[in-house]
């Protein structure tokens, strides 16, 4: 596929189509904030972010192959099984942590069926699935966490732009041009809703991802990273940074920061969680080489 063809089709149009469906569900949130009635938007923000990841990978890849015979060909199901679940906690509000905890459990089995299969024995299988799973059900309430805990207005997407850049540069310089490009969709989705969020409601109190939004993210960053971790070169030192970057988040609820006039706390807490992605990154420039010998990292 000619590069500028795979550009438009993976990064531009996602970008289109998902802040498309972002707008929609800003003008909504709106319309509901000043009228008080009206069915809840949040379920649309899911859809913005399941749908453009959907059309990003089909850009890119084309239709995913069922069963899917690569970790990477998860990940368009990825999109859609959160999206399912965004929508479903959306207007449904009890047993949520139900399907949560289920697919925390199904994702790592079905990811690293290869593992499983060829690699792990039994007793390894089952300690690295129940960790894995674990880490995912945690990852996923952090992720819920941070769009309350996150600055209001446009920062909210701009750190999860920065993860998501990050990813996709520790991957490119890893070596695995191909995820990279799937976690490039994030990027072009974050930016967009970036840049949209600054026009429309640059002071706006309430945060731009409602927590029934967060299965998507949740979803397409685990399964981002545990390709690039088992499938791929990352280093791990680099994998495990990229994990405990949002863990940071609560920064900004220490008091001295909250001191801070709002632009300043706002400044701190981002640049806190931006350090370790930051470490990650020179980690894995690092053991690339591209600056002379690798780094044993």
């Amino acid at each position: 596929m000619p590069i500028f063809k795979q550009l438009v089709l993976s990064l531009l149009l996602p970008a289109i189509v998902g802040g498309g469906i972002f707008v929609l569900a800003s003008k909504r949130a709106r319309d509901q904030t000043e009228g008080g009635n009206g069915l809840p938007s949040g379920w649309l923000v899911g859809v913005a972010l399941g749908v453009g990841c959907i059309v990003g990978y089909i850009g890119l890849e084309g239709l995913p192959p069922f069963p899917p015979r690569e970790g990477v060909h998860w990940l368009c199901y990825l999109a859609l099984i959160g999206l399912i679940l965004d929508v479903f906690r959306n207007f449904v509000t009890s047993k949520r942590f139900i399907g949560q905890i289920l697919v925390s459990f199904l994702i790592p089995r079905l990811l690293l069926n290869s593992m499983f299969k060829n690699t792990w024995g039994q007793v390894e299988a089952l300690i690295w699935w129940g960790c894995l799973a674990v880490v995912i059900f945690i990852f996923w309430g952090i992720v819920q966490g941070s769009f309350t805990l996150l600055p209001s207005g446009g920062w909210s997407p701009f750190v999860y732009f920065g993860l998501s850049g990050g990813t996709a540069l520790i991957l490119a310089v890893s070596g695995s041009l191909r995820l990279a490009q799937h976690a490039g969709i994030l990027v072009a989705l974050f930016a967009a809703i970036w840049v949209i969020t600054l026009f429309l409601q640059p002071d706006d109190k309430v945060p731009v991802f409602p927590i029934g939004a967060s299965a998507v993210i949740a979803l397409m960053l685990a399964g981002i990273w545990m390709n690039g971790y088992f499938y791929e070169e990352v280093p791990v030192v680099s994998a495990i940074l990229l994990l405990l970057s949002l863990f940071l988040v609560p920064v900004g609820r220490i008091e001295a920061i909250q001191r801070l006039s709002a632009r300043r706390s706002a400044f701190v807490q981002v640049a806190v969680i931006a350090l370790p992605v930051l470490i990650a990154i020179g980690i894995a420039v690092a053991r690339s080489g591209l600056f002379g010998e690798s780094s044993p990292y």
